[in-house]
């Protein structure tokens, strides 16, 4: 029995090793930049034109939504964060909350909250279908009816379908 044991745990961390890099192929592949789809989304209001680019730098993501209003006006909202680390700060063209981000599977779940007590609190969960990021949004403070955004690969904006 005292023989099993020392190969038992030369053997752990090559599982180990094994489950982290599993765990990083599951990640979405959402680098690039995206064009909300108006015609495949189902939405309670439409935002107008939306545009989100997503990039995975050394770990951390970095979202920047810019909103087109049909006034001709843009809406700036970004943050960058570590899934699984801390809360960040999110920028939404002057108001200020944070975000949390974490990996479900093959989703990445973004979860805003901490803005002024009468801001909503919302839950994102993005992933990838049929080479299109689909972005389910949940509502949570106040409830409310889940949307659900589909957005398009820009052209020539790099990353690639998965």
């Amino acid at each position: 029995m005292f023989t099993v044991l020392p190969k038992a745990l030369l053997a752990l961390p090559l599982f180990s090793l094994s489950l982290l890099l599993s765990a990083d192929s599951d990640k979405p592949k959402l680098d690039g930049t995206w064009e909300l789809d108006a015609a495949k989304s189902q939405l309670e209001h439409s935002p107008g034109a939306l545009e989100l680019i997503v990039q995975d730098a050394s770990g951390k993501i970095q979202l920047t939504r810019t909103t087109h209003t049909p006034e001709g006006k843009d809406s700036i909202a970004k943050f960058e964060c570590t899934p699984g680390g801390p809360d960040c700060a999110f920028d939404e063209a002057g108001h200020k909350s944070k975000v949390s981000l974490w990996y479900q599977g093959t989703a990445l779940v973004i979860l805003k909250t901490d803005g002024p007590s009468d801001d909503e609190v919302t839950q994102w969960t993005l992933k990838m279908d049929k080479g299109a990021l689909q972005i389910e949004v949940s509502h949570i403070t106040p409830p409310g009816k889940t949307e659900t955004m589909v957005l398009t690969r820009k052209p020539g904006s790099g990353g690639h379908a998965t």
